[in-house]
């Protein structure tokens, strides 16, 4: 993972969600989980990055805790909570080991970024299991993932150079890029499908709450959308809200969002 941590050292990720076509996913992340959450809930955000979804629900007077590999965003967590006077406890740590927490102590986790920059299936198992076991029975598990068929459009417009066979079949017959790789357009990643996301987790006996496309086709036409008027973003949410669950172009969306209730089976 040393790959992925320098990545995002380097880049600027507090400024993700800065523009129209790529808040959509965080408003449409906020809009589904906060139907969801019990008031003054205790969530512990996996992944957490600089700290979005933290302050979102930190703000709104619920319990967080973030957990984040890059020891730079943690430290922008930190900064900004106390600025803000908010009780956010933030720590250095990796999805696939959550072992400083108790097993059933949140009600909701959100593991928004450690599934898509995991390569190996044996860690993505422990990342699933360790998320799930600090889960109060009866909680949510939000997972993020990176859908396969979105990826090669959004690169037809962007990175013209790697539409090849190549990294086609990396995308998606193997599911996997890697840093260095002369096919890596990014870092370490692990694209997947609604499909098999679906079929993963219930290996892990859990209930399918809402499967969602958190920003829909606004990353391949992102121009257009941050070239819309506020009267007209208004009015393109309603449409992305309309369909961000409709299963034929659930794949198109580059993010998509699957969550799921922990049983009181569950083992």
């Amino acid at each position: 993972m040393n790959s992925v941590v320098q990545y995002y050292e380097i880049i600027d990720e507090a400024s993700r969600f800065s523009r129209n076509s790529r808040k959509i996913e965080f408003l449409t992340s906020t809009h589904v989980i906060s139907s969801l959450l019990p008031s003054h809930a205790k969530i512990l955000d996996v992944g957490a990055g600089p700290g979005a979804y933290s302050f979102y629900y930190a703000e709104r007077h619920h319990d967080v805790t973030s957990i984040d590999l890059t020891p730079k965003h943690i430290e922008q967590i930190n900064k900004e909570s106390e600025e803000k006077h908010l009780a956010l406890n933030a720590y250095v740590g990796n999805a696939t080991n959550l072992s400083r927490f108790e097993s059933e102590t949140f009600d909701f986790v959100m593991c928004f970024g450690p599934l898509y920059h995991i390569i190996d299936s044996n860690e993505r198992d422990k990342c699933i299991k360790e998320c799930l076991r600090v889960l109060k029975s009866g909680g949510h598990l939000a997972i993020a993932y990176l859908s396969k068929y979105a990826v090669i459009p959004m690169l037809a417009t962007r990175e013209k150079t790697f539409i090849r066979n190549s990294v086609i079949d990396k995308v998606i017959n193997q599911g996997i890029i890697i840093d260095g790789d002369q096919d890596c357009f990014w870092t370490d990643a692990y694209f997947t499908s609604p499909e098999d996301i679906e079929t993963l987790m219930m290996n892990y006996g859990v209930s399918t709450i809402d499967h969602v496309g958190t920003d829909g086709i606004s990353h391949t036409i992102q121009e257009y959308i941050d070239a819309l008027s506020d009267e007209e973003f208004h009015s393109w949410m309603d449409y992305h809200f309309l369909t961000c669950r409709e299963k034929s172009i659930l794949g198109l969306s580059t993010h998509g969002l699957y969550i799921c209730k922990k049983t009181n089976g569950h083992q």
